[in-house]
């Protein structure tokens, strides 16, 4: 049962091995969507085989009965007794779990983000907790089930087993609740979804490095060109590169990949070209790249460094709205949102070049644009907050704390200019000399 549980994690030994890039990508796409099920899966099924292993130890398929200590075990009524009371009361708990989960998710939703409610529900202790206590009702009505009357004479093993499983399961209840009371702190979230982000440009960071990057690139030389279009309609999540520098590997060809991983895309909309010169190039090429590229119907961040910082922006959002009014939470926000652009303000070039010195073909693609990253992450806490003197000085001092952080002259321009953009939008929202005087000395600290 457990083996079945670890499926995911044995294929994608596997296909390392192989390297097989999209398969693995999408395992680590189905592990993030379906983690809340594979967490339930992996108790019950260790409780089905618990109790399976019981019952057989009890009915003396297994001979270990006379082995085991008669401290550690009872008459089939005291049994009986013990395995109902624990499977109604692990029911019961197991209600209260879930219906104290769905008050959260609900919190979660209101008060902070529809987008960070999966952050929740794939927390380990939550799905841990839940499946313990499920898996303990399995447990106990599966041992009761096989202990018959003709068995009445002998002690068995399992009103142990369940005793034990249930102080450990309390054990967890516990902490369960300390983790969901922590949970609905709004620093706590921010600083899990901080490591999420964090984690994930980091990788992209050296998956980068690996590479060679470009500023801009040239298809002037190439005469031909074919449009591909998607024929799904969802948000861009996977692209397989190396399979498709394999299918280039013969052609004389550059693939330029003009859609971001995050983006949504409609049916037919152009999301690559590829430039060439051999007019005899089969059309059928279009439909092989097309396949490397995944779509779906829900953003995930598992790979998406801009999902994670919009889920930080929402909760922004949410603390500077007329009904919660917390500007130091949005400032947090700010804080957090600053340190993230920390690590992407080193990035010099937007583009990547992919390329094999016995390939024809060359791709690249745009995996970092710093000047949109920074507009369309701060565009709305600048619109919504532009009249709160602390949210707009906590802007002008992280867009300062940022340029600290950076050597690239083109990045640091586009601070400064961000920076001009967020003194021009806000001061005309202030009169008193006070307030703009620290506006003014806030802004002219990051030229």
């Amino acid at each position: 049962m457990y083996f079945i549980y670890n499926y995911v994690t044995i294929a994608l030994a596997i296909l390392i091995l192989i390297g097989d890039d999209l398969m693995i990508e999408k395992l680590r796409k189905f592990n993030s969507e379906n983690r809340i099920w594979m967490y339930l899966l992996r108790y019950i099924s260790f409780s089905i085989g618990l109790s399976i292993t019981a019952v057989l130890i009890d009915t003396g398929t297994i001979d270990l009965i006379d082995r085991i200590p008669l401290l550690f075990l009872t008459s089939i009524d005291l049994a009986k007794t013990i395995l109902s009371t624990l499977a109604s009361a692990l029911l019961t708990i197991t209600t209260f779990t879930f219906s104290t989960i769905m008050v959260v998710l609900t919190m979660y939703s209101s008060e902070f983000s529809p987008r960070v409610v999966n952050n929740f529900l794939t927390d380990k202790i939550s799905m841990k907790v839940l499946g313990l206590f499920v898996g303990g009702f399995f447990y106990s009505i599966i041992t009761l089930f096989f202990m018959k009357n003709s068995f009445s004479e002998h002690l068995v093993l399992s009103a142990t087993i369940g005793v034990l499983y249930s102080i450990f399961s309390l054990i967890y209840f516990v902490i369960f609740i300390y983790k969901v009371s922590s949970s609905i702190q709004a620093t706590k979230l921010i600083e899990k979804i901080y490591n999420e982000s964090y984690t994930i440009i980091e990788d992209k960071i050296k998956n980068k490095d690996g590479q060679k990057s470009l500023n801009e690139y040239d298809s002037s030389s190439y005469k031909l060109n074919y449009k591909i279009k998607s024929n799904k309609t969802g948000y861009f999540q996977l692209m397989n590169l190396d399979s498709i520098l394999s299918e280039l590997k013969d052609i004389d060809s550059l693939l330029i990949i003009n859609s971001n991983i995050g983006d949504f895309i409609n049916i037919n909309q152009h999301i690559a070209t590829i430039y060439f010169n051999d007019v005899n190039l089969e059309n059928s090429i279009k439909d092989k790249i097309l396949r490397k590229f995944t779509f779906d119907g829900e953003r995930l961040s598992f790979n998406d460094y801009r999902f994670s910082l919009q889920k930080i922006v929402d909760i922004a959002l949410r603390a500077i709205s007329p009904g919660i009014n917390d500007p130091n939470t949005a400032i947090h926000c700010i804080n957090i949102l600053g340190v993230l652009f920390g690590q992407l303000c080193k990035i010099n070039d937007n583009y990547t070049l992919i390329e094999e010195d016995t390939f024809k073909g060359k791709i690249i693609y745009e995996d970092f644009n710093f000047k949109d990253d920074l507009y369309f992450t701060f565009y709305q806490i600048v619109h919504y907050g532009k009249e709160d003197i602390s949210v707009v000085i906590a802007l002008l001092n992280t867009m300062n704390q940022i340029k600290n952080v950076t050597n690239v002259d083109k990045n640091i321009k586009i601070l400064n200019d961000f920076s001009d953009y967020i003194f021009h939008i806000s001061k005309n929202n202030f009169n008193h000399p006070i307030d703009l005087d620290l506006l003014t000395v806030s802004r002219y600290k990051t030229i």
